[in-house]
């Protein structure tokens, strides 16, 4: 995989390409996460132009500009700006958690450009109840309010790991790969977060389970979906209540964690590999 870069407009997404020929593979990490995560998957898309990209935010990409945050439309913004002035056509979009979440969400916004989706341990839109809204929109402007400073500290890459490790079921080497990814350092050789604090602000509003499903009857495309056992996604249960949300969708399970390409490569990898190659 080679380091590149997509200019697009005020927002620089760089990415690991494998510059094959071939169907146009766009690979979307998850949440905090970045294109190390995915990388691995690259040798069972050999037959692809797989392109994994760091989010707006996140890994080596651009953040955005002061007084902008990050939600979940403009990540797909990004997504359609680099398809269309890039001329993809019939794109495979593969992500995993927050990136399988925008997959299925770009795939019903604009079903004439995507050909299938690979979505890894999430099943369409997370939501909240309508509700709960007025909560959602406080918590999520008090949470603005406490990053409006962007604070430079020294981070310690193995205290990093392990704290990592210790909120999710992750192992030390694959946080590792991905929190390396997320440091830049300076000329003395100190390593600070290249990753926006402002990613960990609180989204304004979720989408409520109608919004989600009418959203989900619009993919058009094939949907396989990958689903951790030991997951705290809990994609089995999801994916039973889900299902006939989607024209063609089938759903695989693998033993292990959030991170299960990451865990699994292999298993995950073929099993990739013969969707894709089936389509």
């Amino acid at each position: 995989m080679k380091e590149t870069e997509f200019q697009l407009g005020d927002i620089k997404l760089s990415a690991l390409d494998n510059q094959g020929a071939g169907t146009v593979v766009i690979g979307l990490h998850g949440f905090l996460d970045n294109a190390a995560s995915l990388a691995p998957l690259a040798p069972y898309l050999q037959n692809s132009r797989f392109i994994a990209l760091d989010l707006a935010g996140h890994g080596h990409s651009s953040h955005r500009p002061a007084g902008a945050h990050y939600h979940q439309a403009d990540f797909l913004q990004d997504l359609y700006a680099l398809i269309t002035e890039n001329a993809f056509s019939d794109v495979i979009l593969l992500g995993h958690s927050l990136g399988g979440i925008l997959a299925t969400l770009y795939a019903a916004a604009f079903p004439d450009q995507i050909k299938a989706v690979i979505s890894i341990d999430a099943c369409g839109p997370l939501t909240k109840s309508a509700d709960s809204s007025a909560e959602q929109l406080r918590e999520s402007i008090q949470s603005r309010f406490k990053k409006r400073k962007n604070r430079l500290n020294i981070v310690d890459l193995e205290g990093a790991v392990k704290a990592r490790c210790a909120v999710s079921d992750i192992d030390k080497d694959n946080a590792r790969v991905i929190l390396s990814r997320n440091l830049t350092q300076d000329a003395s050789g100190h390593c600070f977060w290249s990753s926006d604090p402002k990613l960990r602000t609180k989204s304004t509003l979720r989408f409520t389970e109608e919004q989600a499903e009418a959203l989900m009857r619009n993919v058009r495309c094939p949907v396989w979906f990958a689903a951790a056992s030991n997951s705290f996604k809990k994609m089995p249960d999801v994916y039973s209540v889900r299902k006939d949300w989607f024209v063609s969708s089938q759903c695989e399970v693998f033993e292990g964690g959030h991170h299960i390409h990451m865990e699994k490569t292999d298993e995950v990898g073929r099993a990739i590999r013969q969707f894709v190659e089936q389509l």
